[in-house]
C-alpha cells in the first residue's frame, strides 16, 4: 500500500502526534509547522522531514498531504482545522475541540460542507485505564448505568501552555480538565441533557479562573452524574472513571457485582498501543477505507460544549440544557 502524506502543525502536544505517523506504516510525514524556528529545523533534520515552516498557508493544498493534525493551542484550534478542511485535508485536532460553541459548530460545518474527516483526539478513551470501565459496561457487566462519575485532579506538574496560555482567562476556559473527565462521562452514559455546577477559586490563586469545579450531569439515558475538575491540589496528578449499574459498579479496572460481594474482580486491562499512536492508527485507517472516524466533529463538539456549558452554570448559578441536534445550550428559567 502506499503511504499517505501527513503534516503536523503544533510540535508542543504536536510531537506525540509526529511520533505516531513516524511510526505508522502506511504514513510518511512530509512537512510540519510551528513559531519555533530552532524546533522546526532540529524536528526536520532529526526525522528528515522535507518541509518545515512557521507559515500554515505554506502547507494547506500540497497535494501530497492527505492528513493534518493540528496541535496547536486551542484558540487556534478552530482557524487552522477550518482552513485545512477547505484545502482538501482530513483533519485530526487536539481537544478541546474550541473554546466557544460559535467555532465547535463552525468546524462540525466545515467537516460536513468540505466532505472531509475531521476526529477530535480525545486520547483518554485510548487509555486502557478507561477502556476496561467502557468495554465492561458495553458487555453488560454493571447492567443498566444509573450514575457514573469522573475527577480530574491537577498538581500543576504540567506546562502551562507557551507564554501561559493556559492560565489567560480570555482564552481559556477554566473547564479544561473536563476535556477529559466530562468526555468520559459522556463515552460510558451518552449524550447529556443537562447540567449545573459549583465552582470556588482557593488553591491556585496563579489561576485567574476559578480553580476547582464540580458539575452535576443529567445524561439522555436518565443516568446522573458527577464531574470534578481541580487544579493546584497537593496531590499526584490523577483521572478517574467509575460507573454504577443494576447490577455491578465499576472503579477503574475493579468490578463488584453484588452488595456484599467482598472479593471484587480484578479486570484485564486491554492491550493498547499508546493513546496518541492508537487514536492517529484509527483516523488512518478511516482516511483508507474510507469509514467513519471513532470520534468526528459532532461528538468532539458535544463533549466540549457541555464543558462550556458547565462554566456558565457555574458562573451564573443557574441550570443549561443541551440541544445536542444544535450543537449548543440554553440556560433553564
Amino acid at each position: 500500500m502506499d503511504k499517505i502524506g501527513a503534516a503536523v502543525i503544533g510540535l508542543r502536544m504536536g510531537m506525540n502526534h509526529l511520533d505516531a505517523y513516524l511510526s505508522h506504516p502506511n504514513c510518511q510525514v512530509i512537512a510540519i509547522c510551528d513559531k519555533d524556528e530552532e524546533l522546526l529545523k532540529q524536528t526536520a533534520a532529526k526525522h528528515n522531514i522535507p518541509v518545515a515552516v512557521t507559515d500554515v498557508d505554506k502547507i494547506l493544498g500540497d497535494a501530497r498531504i492527505k492528513v493534518v493534525t493540528v496541535a496547536v493551542p486551542d484558540h487556534f484550534h478552530a482557524a487552522y482545522t477550518i482552513a485545512a478542511l477547505k484545502a482538501g485535508h482530513h483533519v485530526l485536532c487536539e481537544k478541546p475541540m474550541a473554546p466557544t460553541v460559535k467555532e465547535c459548530q463552525e468546524m462540525a460545518a466545515a467537516s460536513e460542507r468540505t466532505g472531509r474527516k475531521l476526529m477530535i483526539g480525545q486520547s483518554y478513551r485510548y487509555s486502557p485505564a478507561y477502556m476496561v470501565v467502557k468495554q465492561a459496561v458495553d458487555r453488560g457487566e454493571a447492567g443498566k448505568v444509573y450514575f457514573v462519575e469522573s475527577e480530574y485532579w491537577n498538581n500543576l506538574t504540567a506546562a502551562q501552555g507557551v507564554g501561559g496560555w493556559r492560565n489567560d482567562p480570555k482564552i481559556r476556559h477554566p473547564f479544561v480538565g473536563g476535556s477529559h473527565a466530562l468526555d468520559l462521562m459522556r463515552w460510558v452514559a451518552g449524550d447529556v441533557a443537562e447540567v449545573s455546577a459549583l465552582a470556588n477559586h482557593l488553591a491556585y490563586l496563579a489561576q485567574p479562573t476559578d480553580d476547582c469545579i464540580m458539575a452535576n450531569v443529567k445524561f439522555v439515558s436518565g443516568c446522573i452524574g458527577r464531574a470534578l475538575v481541580s487544579s493546584g491540589c497537593a496531590r499526584p496528578f490523577l483521572t478517574t472513571l467509575r460507573a454504577y449499574g443494576t447490577e455491578g459498579s465499576l472503579d477503574g479496572d475493579t468490578l463488584w457485582k453484588s452488595r456484599t460481594d467482598k472479593a471484587p474482580v480484578k479486570l484485564p486491562l486491554p492491550q493498547a498501543a499508546p493513546s496518541i499512536r492508537a487514536e492517529t492508527a484509527d483516523f488512518v485507517k478511516a482516511v483508507l477505507e474510507d469509514s467513519p472516524v471513532p470520534i468526528d466533529a459532532r461528538e468532539g463538539a458535544k463533549s466540549t460544549i457541555a464543558c462550556l456549558a458547565v462554566v456558565e452554570a457555574s458562573l451564573t448559578g443557574k441550570r443549561m440544557k443541551m440541544d445536542n441536534q444544535a450543537l449548543s445550550y440554553a440556560a433553564v428559567e
